[in-house]
């Protein structure tokens, strides 16, 4: 095999003079919300329509995918929890400042910039919630099936119609957890946990920040005099034997995939389907 040498982008972040060098920084970051905006529309569109034809599997896979484009997006204009000061300079307490100070530029430039408000129940600012439920599912699971309660059956990662299972409001009184991870396609409600989100409304809310990305891109190139500066990198180069490597990867992975045995038997017994009542028509 003979590696092809794909060309690595290079993007300056140094201009001219200050006001060329902010704008290229904010280019940078406005890059990484179309290109995760982007990710969440496709990917969301795609669990939707494999949603509607019945394609559970399909759909989570696109639901998950867009769910972490998403929460990146969400970030990006988020001011929530204060940063890590890993990797600033100085001392613990002048790295936390500077990464401080340089969350709460990003967010108010950006924020600015994609004409987005300041009023934090904003539904793109809500994602932080399913970024814990989808990265926590571990602790979810562990609470669902340890913690004391008279529940005796869950409902989780399934497509659903008008209805959807959800937990407690109140986990303390002993119902427990009920309903984890649900989707219905046609609504484009989502149950994560206790917690309801209606999909279509963040879809839409990410396009715009896609739109507004480019347009913006667009402004701010326009406000760059001078040449760009580059260069600071450094090359690494991989010695493995190419072929080897690939060749071994291929052949481990569909041996152990081949190997594995036919889908458990599930339904029927330990896994029941409910049909609920439309009571609205």
């Amino acid at each position: 095999m003979v590696m092809e040498q794909r060309p690595i982008p290079v993007q300056s972040i140094k201009g001219a003079d200050d006001t060329s060098t902010q704008n290229l920084k904010l280019l940078f970051y406005l890059i990484e919300i179309e290109r995760q905006a982007k990710i969440f529309n496709d990917s969301f569109e795609s669990a939707v329509d494999a949603a509607t034809a019945g394609s559970n599997a399909d759909a989570w896979k696109n639901i998950q995918a867009a769910m972490f484009a998403g929460i990146i997006v969400s970030r990006m204009v988020t001011y929530g929890q204060d940063p890590k000061a890993e990797g600033w300079p100085g001392t613990n307490g002048q790295a936390k400042k500077l990464a401080k100070e340089a969350k709460k530029t990003r967010i108010k430039e950006l924020r600015r910039l994609l004409a987005l408000p300041d009023n934090e129940d904003y539904p793109l600012y809500d994602l932080g919630r399913i970024r814990n439920s989808l990265e926590h599912i571990d602790e979810w699971l562990d609470r669902a099936l340890y913690a004391p309660s008279d529940v005796a059956a869950l409902s989780d990662w399934y497509l659903a119609g008008r209805s959807l299972i959800h937990s407690s409001d109140d986990l303390g009184k002993g119902e427990g957890v009920a309903g984890l991870r649900g989707f219905s396609p046609e609504t484009g409600r989502a149950i994560f946990h206790r917690h309801q989100y209606d999909l279509f409304v963040i879809d839409i809310e990410i396009a715009k920040a896609y739109h507004n990305s480019r347009e913006v891109q667009t402004d701010l190139l326009k406000e760059i005099r001078g040449g760009c500066l580059f260069g600071g990198g450094q090359v690494f180069l991989f010695t493995d034997d190419l072929a080897q490597r690939h060749d071994w990867w291929r052949s481990e992975r569909a041996k152990i995939l081949g190997e594995a045995s036919s889908n458990p038997r599930i339904d029927g017994r330990v896994r029941l389907w409910m049909k609920v009542q439309d009571q609205s028509q």
